[in-house]
């Protein structure tokens, strides 16, 4: 084992100060650039993880600021669905479904109802309606383990963080069980109010387990 004393330590300084002024500055310099790489990989280390799809929505808050802003409650009289529209003719068969939940006011980006449709085991479908107008805006927005969103939020997350199970218990399943959650995707969806004109769409898909491994 190598041990360095203080006859060492003057020994280093001693050569250090025999070097060249050319030398000493070329040492100098790399000295710089060694401490610069040790701060960037620690900063790497040590800064919070952030995937493309935070990135994206953070840049959608930034290029459509009012659509991202907080929205305030709707309290107002709630329409009657247009199960009319050519849009979504399909919504039709589910008018029961979609009626009960609108009826319950709004529960989505200010004065918007998400309804949800089962279709079986780990599937469902949904439906967002204006309360205001009665219109349905979107059908069909698929999902295996539900939704996340909120009254004052614009954003729709499907198979959110916390409602697909954990990876340390997808990790006791057999591969096929595996390979199906790895399979699902998390889809991020946005509604945006802009001249009279509602729409709805997609910014952004990842794996419902990005992150987690």
């Amino acid at each position: 084992m190598c041990r360095f004393g203080r006859s060492g330590i003057v020994l280093s300084m001693h050569n250090f100060l025999e070097l060249s002024k050319g030398a000493k500055i070329l040492l100098a310099l790399a000295s710089l650039v060694v401490l610069a790489e040790g701060i960037y990989l620690y900063r790497i280390q040590t800064m919070p993880a952030i995937n493309s799809c935070q990135y994206i929505i953070a840049q959608w808050e930034k290029a459509e600021p009012e659509a991202a802003a907080a929205k305030e409650v709707y309290t107002g009289p709630i329409a009657e669905v247009r199960f009319d529209s050519p849009n979504f003719p399909q919504a039709k068969q589910f008018q029961s479904v979609i009626s009960e939940a609108v009826a319950g006011g709004p529960n989505f980006a200010g004065h918007f109802v998400i309804a949800e449709i089962g279709c079986g085991t780990n599937c469902q479908n949904h439906a967002v309606v204006d309360t205001v107008t009665g219109n349905i805006i979107a059908f069909g927005i698929p999902s295996e383990a539900g939704l996340r969103y909120s009254k004052e939020s614009a954003i729709i997350v499907t198979n959110p963080v916390g409602n697909t199970p954990a990876f340390k218990e997808i990790a006791a399943l057999s591969f096929d069980e595996k390979r199906t959650w790895f399979n699902i995707p998390r889809e991020y969806y946005v509604v945006t109010e802009k001249e009279n004109r509602v729409t709805t769409r997609r910014i952004c898909i990842e794996n419902a387990y990005d992150g987690q491994l």
